[in-house]
């Protein structure tokens, strides 16, 4: 397995980690570097030194820094120099360090693969919500835009021939009030691996701002759609997605009722986060509910649907 040293100035690198642990939950081999006033690269040379012998020799190491040019970069070229399983990658920020952490854990998982995640990641993690709202279009996109829309057909991801008959596969149906963010975008799609996301709910369907502001959230390798909870249903049923692995989100229990009420089957539902609301409980650290929502729970019990507070994902799911 690859491991991370996050490296920067002053208290950036703690808090960077803070933060992805927020977002993704508990992470291993990620170990963060402070460069202090009166320090200088022989110092932070040392350190990476020291948090290398704690691996095994030749175990793959990535340093994501801040600066590029700055001491942490600097120290690391000249520590990674010495390693021909090292690198060092500059311009270290919240989605670089999302999808490295969150890809580093698969088999497939190279010094080099990951590298390029940082990259990509770092990079499109920059955008205006001005530019990507209202983005130049050529007289080719104008017509494209014009030709009247399949909203299901996006569901297929390239090279799926779904087979006859049959529904969706549901490999996951979770509650979150946020629909996608950076739990379901980065650790549970890395984890299931679904062919298409949906994001299913009526309120975001029906605004076009919030659906795409879902859509831009959304993991760029998965084919993911912001559809309301009846046509959700029709989609779940239709023969020509018989099997595909698809992952479900709603925002509450009572749309998760209405979901099975569609024609959905699953056996068991995620509760993953439920904010608070005036007058709601808290039943864990991310979940909170109402009345409506402890009837709606008990509805999906009688049903014989299990309910699992689980955040993030566990080898043990």
């Amino acid at each position: 397995m690859v491991s991370i040293i996050v490296a920067a100035h002053g208290s950036a690198a703690p808090e960077l980690l803070a933060t992805a642990r927020m977002i993704l939950g508990p992470f291993e081999q990620v170990t963060r570097v402070e460069f202090l006033p009166g320090q200088g690269p022989d110092d932070l040379i040392a350190e990476y030194q020291k948090i290398a012998d704690t691996y095994p020799p030749g175990e793959p190491l990535l340093l994501l820094v801040d600066l590029f040019g700055g001491s942490p970069y600097n120290a690391g070229a000249r520590f990674a120099a010495e390693r021909p399983d090292t690198d060092v990658v500059s311009g270290v920020n919240i989605p670089m360090l999302i999808e490295v952490i969150s890809s580093k854990g698969r088999k497939s998982a190279t010094l080099e693969s990951l590298v390029k995640k940082a990259e990509s990641a770092g990079t499109k993690g920059i955008r205006s919500f001005q530019a990507a709202m209202n983005p130049p279009t050529s007289a080719a996109e104008e017509s494209k835009a014009a030709a009247p829309e399949t909203p299901p057909a996006a569901l297929v991801a390239p090279g799926t021939a779904p087979a006859a008959g049959g529904t969706m596969n549901i490999a996951l149906l979770r509650i979150d009030s946020h629909l996608i963010h950076g739990q379901v975008a980065g650790s549970w799609s890395n984890f299931i691996s679904p062919q298409t996301l949906i994001a299913a709910s009526d309120a975001a369907a029906h605004d076009n701002l919030r659906k795409t502001l879902l859509l831009q959230v959304a993991p760029s390798h998965i084919k993911t759609n912001v559809l309301d909870i009846a046509e959700t249903g029709r989609v779940y049923n239709n023969p020509k997605y018989a099997g595909m692995k698809t992952m479900i989100v709603v925002e509450s229990p009572a749309d998760a009722l209405a979901l099975v009420d569609a024609g959905v089957s699953v056996k068991e539902i995620n509760v993953g986060g439920v904010t608070y609301k005036d007058g709601m409980k808290q039943v864990s650290e991310a979940v909170y509910t109402s009345d409506a929502d402890i009837e709606a729970y008990k509805e999906l019990d009688r049903r014989g649907i299990a309910l699992t507070i689980i955040p993030e994902p566990t080898p043990q799911l």
